[in-house]
């Protein structure tokens, strides 16, 4: 189990590391204060894991943020490929040589979406030292983006699912961590343009 957790922090070491290049900015700080928990209880018992932020882009650009393989390629990830279609595969991994269809990556399934809307994925397949890897395949995770003006999104990330269990709990901080970074990262990318992957690789090497 200390393997596997190894093995995951050297797989967010790069999105971490995004985020350490802009500590001293203020505009840092400010995105992390703007994330929103809106975490809730479902009337079936679940619990859902939710996070959201106001950007300063339209909800257009947002969208090619998350929908598009170029445009997640600019903060999610080096490797990010995008096949836009119900049952279409969101496929990302934080290792600068990976290649699509490479084992130790993260997939997920596009299970719905309205174009500049919505998008809802769920877990394909978790990577190794994942934790809980089957359980993590009862949840799905809902994208949803509103304008507040002609140049100000919404996007709040809902994860559903969690039931009451120990292997959801540990799922559910794990998340809870996880999504909101992912919301930082995001803010940034906005705030300070895209993500320079091979510096940030080079600055993880021992």
């Amino acid at each position: 189990m200390i393997d596997r957790s190894i093995k995951m922090k050297n797989m967010l070491r790069l999105a971490l590391l995004s985020l350490m290049l802009g500590l001293a900015s203020p505009a840092y700080g400010q995105s992390a204060e703007r994330i929103i928990g809106c975490a809730r209880s479902e009337a079936n018992g679940t619990r859902t894991l939710c996070h959201e932020v106001v950007v300063a882009a339209s909800t257009d650009e947002v969208w090619q943020l998350f929908a598009s393989s170029a445009g997640m390629q600019t903060w999610l990830a080096p490797l990010a490929t995008m096949d836009l279609r119900v049952g279409g595969l969101w496929e990302t991994s934080y290792r600068a040589d990976a290649r699509a269809g490479d084992p130790g990556n993260i997939r997920n399934r596009v299970l719905s979406f309205i174009p500049g809307r919505m998008l809802s994925i769920a877990v394909d397949r978790a990577p190794e030292g994942f934790p809980e890897p089957e359980l993590v395949r009862d949840l799905w995770t809902v994208i949803e983006l509103e304008a507040v003006d002609a140049s100000h999104t919404r996007v709040a990330v809902s994860m559903m699912g969690f039931a009451s269990n120990p292997g959801h709990e540990r799922l559910y901080q794990f998340f809870q961590a996880g999504n909101a970074l992912t919301l930082q990262m995001l803010e940034q990318r906005i705030v300070t343009g895209p993500t320079d992957w091979a510096a940030l690789a080079a600055r993880s090497r021992p």
